[in-house]
């Protein structure tokens, strides 16, 4: 059989800006990280407006249309609720923007490198979660009879002698 990473427990952080990466708090792969991690610290032209649109907009009253809308453009930025309110709240434009971790898990691929530019849509990180993993196994067809869904399976690995692993079973 083969082992693959389970495809439901993967996450790629793409930047929806052109950017540069200013610091990486992780910078190489192999690190485990939980969800809400800082990953990197980035410079974006864009998002230094967008937030300056947001500041200009919140001198027209906290709650018009204007701020929803600037509020809005930086959510779909890529920008947190709490970096949003923080921005709201100390009225100081941050030039630089802190890249979180949408999930917990290893990192498995780093294409960002400190201090160069990216482009938006680019993929920084690849993270899988691998508390569970997908194995592809080949089984003769005269074997099928004994293959039921969701039946416990116990498999054992070279790379893990002596261990036994347990999952369930399903078909694809």
């Amino acid at each position: 059989g083969k082992i693959e990473y389970n495809e439901s427990a993967l996450a790629t952080i793409t930047p929806r800006v052109d950017g540069y990466a200013e610091r990486l708090f992780v910078n190489f792969t192999g690190i485990e990280i939980n969800a809400g991690d800082h990953l990197a610290e980035v410079y974006s032209p864009e998002l230094l407006v967008a937030q300056q649109e947001l500041l200009i907009a919140l001198q027209g009253g906290a709650n018009g249309p204007l701020v929803e809308t600037a509020k809005t453009k930086l959510r779909l930025l890529g920008l947190t609720d709490s970096q949003i309110t923080d921005l709201v709240d100390n009225k100081r434009v941050a030039d630089r923007v802190t890249l979180f971790s949408p999930i917990s898990g290893t990192v498995i691929e780093k294409s960002i490198v400190e201090h160069a530019a990216f482009e938006a849509g680019d993929p920084l990180y690849r993270i899988a979660n691998l508390d569970s993993v997908w194995v592809y196994l080949e089984i003769y067809e005269l074997e099928l009879p004994w293959i039921r869904y969701g039946q416990r399976v116990r498999i054992t690995a070279e790379a893990l002698p002596g261990r036994e692993v347990e999952g369930r079973g399903t078909f694809v």
